[in-house]
């Protein structure tokens, strides 16, 4: 036997199993007040530097806020300098639904069953024998019910309420989530013709217009992503994850959906929209202003750049205090000659 595994022994003979757990708790909770006050003092920051810090982090240099010419530097100069009331409303996976149907009407919209601001509100004996619970203010908050016999409603409040306590603006800064009122929605769980989960379409749109379609597979097992031009021909590029080795057929309503892009697009600088189809019918998912949280990976690299080009910048609108701030002092030094500065 090992020396630690000789310490182990001598520890569980020397103290209770009552007291090793309250140490072990003890040593948690102090583990979750070091993460609580992190967090609490990197709020304290402006947006700014937290872009900038975690952008430089993932990325390996500086990004440029001031004249952004790749994807990601865009999106971040977006977080910053483009906070229009209408993005709080469609990133809210309820609100959004009265934007779809005031544009192109209710029926792309999934059933739905209720939406709650409290998750003790929820009448689970209502509800179908599946369904899909969703916190409206976050990302990747969904809890999947494949049979209501199955599960623990009493985990299921417990992680809503978890989820309601968050907020995704906090972690990236990403602006369009900062001020979303945290409900839960229930919506009816999609499958195709196997009984699976439909794929998801993500339509990438600049300027109302839909430029390239990108699709995700096995997320839960092997995370593949693939992206097509409307012509559905495999784009040559890696965007944070490896492209699948199957052949992925053209869905059966790709133009359909690049209508519905085209129309819920319609009027902002970028913004992805997302759909399921099935061979009946398409089905809205949501809209997103920040893909990846402007942190993609692009391979090669390049089209990073040249994916940039593609997205014009507007006016700022809104922008945040302290981007104005810099924005003003860089000018300033511009006029000025001095040594630009990051």
């Amino acid at each position: 036997m090992s020396e630690d595994g000789q310490l182990r022994l001598l520890v569980r003979a020397i103290f209770p199993s009552s007291w090793r757990m309250a140490l072990f708790r003890k040593r948690q909770l102090l583990a979750e007040c070091r993460s609580e006050f992190k967090q609490r003092l990197s709020d304290l920051f402006p947006d700014r530097y937290i872009q900038a810090s975690q952008f430089r982090e993932k990325f390996g240099r500086d990004p440029n806020f001031e004249t952004p010419a790749t994807f990601n530097e865009k999106i971040h100069w977006l977080m910053l300098h483009y906070r229009i009331p209408e993005m709080t409303q469609l990133a809210d996976k309820y609100g959004v639904r009265q934007h779809v149907a005031a544009r192109v009407g209710e029926w792309p919209l999934n059933d739905l069953y209720g939406v709650w601001e409290d998750p003790d509100d929820v009448n689970f004996e209502e509800l179908p024998d599946s369904f899909v619970l969703k916190v409206t203010s976050g990302s990747g908050q969904n809890i999947l019910c494949k049979d209501k016999a199955l599960l623990n409603i009493a985990e299921a409040r417990s992680q809503l309420k978890k989820w309601m306590q968050e907020n995704e603006y906090w972690i990236g800064r990403e602006w369009a989530y900062k001020n979303i009122k945290p409900r839960v929605i229930c919506e009816k769980f999609l499958t195709d013709d196997q009984g699976h989960i439909p794929s998801d379409y993500k339509l990438f749109c600049f300027k109302g217009e839909p430029r390239f379609v990108q699709v995700d597979t096995d997320r839960f097992t092997d995370h593949r992503r693939d992206l097509f031009d409307l012509e559905w021909k495999l784009l040559p590029f890696q965007y944070s994850y490896p492209t699948s080795a199957i052949q992925i057929a053209k869905p059966y309503h790709l133009e359909t959906m690049v209508g519905l892009a085209r129309a819920l697009s319609e009027g902002f600088p970028f913004v992805r929209v997302d759909f399921y189809s099935m061979r009946e019918r398409v089905v809205f998912g949501e809209m997103t202003w920040y893909p990846e949280g402007g942190m993609g990976l692009f391979n090669p690299e390049k089209y990073d750049l040249e994916i940039g080009k593609t997205l014009v910048l507007p006016r700022p609108v809104n922008a945040s205090l302290a981007s104005r701030i810099w924005s003003k002092w860089h000018g300033a030094r511009k006029l000025l000659g001095s040594p630009r500065s990051s």
